[in-house]
């Protein structure tokens, strides 16, 4: 799992997360699109238009931040989302374009807020929260198999 600093670090950001959130996921979402076009087929762009998707993920990452050292308090809500990105075809490969998308997201928009240690943090989060989705996902996936 994550280092006592790793962990300090993210929850330092708590505060800016819950100010700027929502700029993050919107920024995020934006760069991602245009920089990685080959993603977009597996997001509803409805829920991109309507600003449900950037609100929900903006509320994840805060989650995230707030509960980085008890991870298992998201699992609810990881079950939840595993089922929607199982419903998308989110395959594991997609999660690294994402994660890079989301630090430099966050660095865009926190800017000198953000050290290179503080991105450093949120990337090593970031790939323990990804494994945790992975492995939902692929419990999902297979438990769709076998019905």
């Amino acid at each position: 799992m994550l280092d006592q600093k790793t962990i300090d670090l993210v929850k330092s950001t708590v505060p800016a997360i819950k100010e700027n959130g929502l700029t993050i996921t919107k920024t995020f979402y934006k760069n991602m699109f245009e920089r990685s076009p080959e993603i977009v087929p597996f997001f509803n762009m409805d829920n991109q238009a309507s600003g449900k998707q950037p609100k929900a993920l903006a509320m994840t990452i805060l989650a995230a931040a707030e509960n980085i050292d008890n991870l298992e308090k998201l699992a609810p809500a990881v079950d939840k989302v595993a089922k929607v990105h199982c419903n998308c075809k989110v395959v594991p490969e997609q999660y690294p374009i994402i994660g890079k998308h989301l630090l430099e997201a966050i660095k865009e928009v926190l800017q000198d807020a953000v050290t290179d240690e503080i991105i450093e943090a949120w990337g090593k989060a970031y790939a323990v929260i990804a494994d945790i989705f992975i492995e939902a996902e692929k419990q999902e996936y297979a438990a769709r198999t076998n019905a």
